[in-house]
């Protein structure tokens, strides 16, 4: 009699795999727009988003403001970066961030060139750059000082930090501007950073600051050479505390998770230099040498949708945007992996993970950029597609998105052994009145998946398939085998299950 072996998928928090073929039950080849860390033993899908372009004055008028640097102010009113007609500064703002319509703040109005990439709130006002070398601000609902100081001329920017110390601490290219409460602005405070490096991204590291740069001078990434952290007392002027060694590619976004410091670097992944195998690589630092946590190859060279240098840091774990192409997506730009990434995880008991926490369906697939996102509590503000529109979590239970999960290869153990498919299960909570779940696989070298059913039975807890499905679907013989589930209408997995016969031919 055949061997039929079966396999029980029912924890999710370990995010996406190192290999996708690690013999991981936890562990997944894609997690995509599920929250994996609130419940293990649930896939908890994201509610879908909507268009948050209304100005007061029309359904888009938003857009002619290019909005970006979102963030919440003491004052519960969420706040971004804009621009004027001519690309001066124009600070706007949302009393009620979950609905609503943005405020064009009626004395927010700057008149030198916007920078973007640092936009921080300290002592009642917005601090930014503007110009080639203006340190800018507004005092909310009062007037904008062009001119609170100057500094050298600003090629790139990273965003500041209120420091230890009760000081604004301020960055663009190699240099560290210090601005005290009293809005005494002081260039060039800190002169250890390389010349032929830029400071990149900043986290506070208890007393110190962690001063992430990568190589280069232009606002163009270099995704070659070691990137380095400096750790700096915020007193000493010309030496640092310690020099962390980042490691090869280009560090794009750093934060403080738990107490150590975390960093996401770019290694060969829009670079011609990797062979197409560049990679996204997570690295994790509270002394010593920086570890790699994960790293995700990539299967060709991103053309679009790169890094942006925005990061959030909320719930113990750490946000950024990044587009990697890995595994077996296509090398069509609208497959790529884009999105907002999270590392983390729920609590001390649980393990680090990694996945693309929250998608964008919006994003225009000829112009594949999300440009700039931000957070207001659980809600994501996300600025894409070049053309100035903003879109928000839908502030409705709305799950029109796909969120998407798909497990290891499950080869049994062996992959030069023959099965048969003989039946597979998914599993979920109450499925609710618009739920859908979809199962689909796809075997051995194949790029394409096959769907095995579609269900949407209102309050049922699992559907099956067993040989031949209504559909005409024959389950296949295979080596290797993966399953993909498919959520819409809020329906939440809680397990996947499959079943399969050893017919090895190979053994004579």
């Amino acid at each position: 009699m055949a061997k039929i072996s079966e396999i029980r998928i029912t924890n999710f928090n370990g995010g996406l795999s190192d290999d996708i073929r690690q013999p991981l039950s936890n562990s997944c080849g894609l997690s995509k727009h599920f929250d994996i860390y609130s419940n293990p033993n649930r896939l908890t899908p994201y509610r879908s988003s909507e268009a948050d372009t209304n100005d007061g004055t029309g359904a888009t008028g938003l857009k002619q403001y290019d909005v970006r640097n979102f963030q919440l102010g003491l004052d519960g009113k969420l706040y971004g970066l804009g621009k004027t007609a001519a690309s001066y500064p124009k600070v706007v703002s949302k009393a009620n961030p979950i609905s609503g319509n943005w405020t064009l703040e009626a004395t927010a109005e700057g008149n030198a060139a916007r920078v973007l990439g640092c936009f921080i709130e300290w002592q009642s006002a917005w601090w930014m750059f503007s110009g080639t070398t203006n340190v800018s601000k507004w005092t909310i609902g009062s007037t904008f000082t062009n001119t609170v100081g100057t500094v050298g001329t600003i090629t790139t920017v990273a965003q500041g930090i209120i420091g230890a110390d009760n000081n604004l601490y301020l960055f663009y290219n190699n240099k560290v501007v210090r601005v005290t409460p009293a809005g005494a602005v002081t260039d060039n405070v800190m002169t250890a950073i390389p010349s032929d490096m830029r400071i990149t991204s900043v986290a506070r590291y208890g007393s110190y600051l962690a001063i992430g740069c990568a190589y280069g001078t232009s606002a163009t990434a270099i995704p070659s050479g070691r990137s380095q952290v400096f750790i700096w007392d915020l007193v000493t002027d010309t030496t640092v505390s310690d020099v962390i060694d980042w490691g090869e590619g280009a560090l794009m976004v750093l934060g403080n998770v738990e107490g150590r410091i975390v960093g996401v670097s770019d290694k060969y992944l829009s670079s011609n230099l990797g062979m197409t195998k560049g990679s996204m690589v997570v690295r994790m630092w509270s002394g010593g040498i920086p570890q790699i946590i994960k790293e995700v190859e990539a299967n060709q060279t991103v053309t679009l949708g790169r890094f942006i240098r925005d990061v959030v840091i909320k719930d113990n774990k750490m946000y950024w945007v990044a587009s990697v192409p890995f595994q077996l997506s296509t090398s069509t730009e609208s497959t790529y992996h884009l999105g907002i990434w999270a590392f983390g995880r729920k609590n001390r008991n649980s393990d680090f993970a990694l996945s693309l926490d929250f998608i964008e369906e919006a994003v225009d697939t000829s112009n594949f950029y999300i440009l700039s996102f931000g957070n207001a509590g659980n809600y994501w503000f996300i600025n894409h597609s070049s053309d100035g529109s903003v879109t928000k979590t839908d502030d409705a239970a709305n799950y029109t998105f796909t969120s998407i999960y798909e497990t290891q290869i499950l080869n049994g153990g062996d992959s030069s052994v023959t099965k048969k498919f003989i039946g597979a299960v998914v599993s979920t909570v109450y499925l609710p009145t618009a739920g859908q779940v979809v199962l689909k696989y796809r075997k051995d070298a194949e790029t394409s998946w096959t769907t095995i059913f579609t269900h949407t039975t209102d309050n049922s807890i699992s559907h099956s398939a067993i040989n031949i499905e209504s559909s005409g679907v024959n389950l296949p013989e295979f080596k290797e085998l993966q399953l993909r589930v498919e959520s819409t209408g809020g329906a939440e997995i809680t397990g996947i299950k499959c079943r399969y016969e050893i017919i090895d031919k190979d053994i004579i």
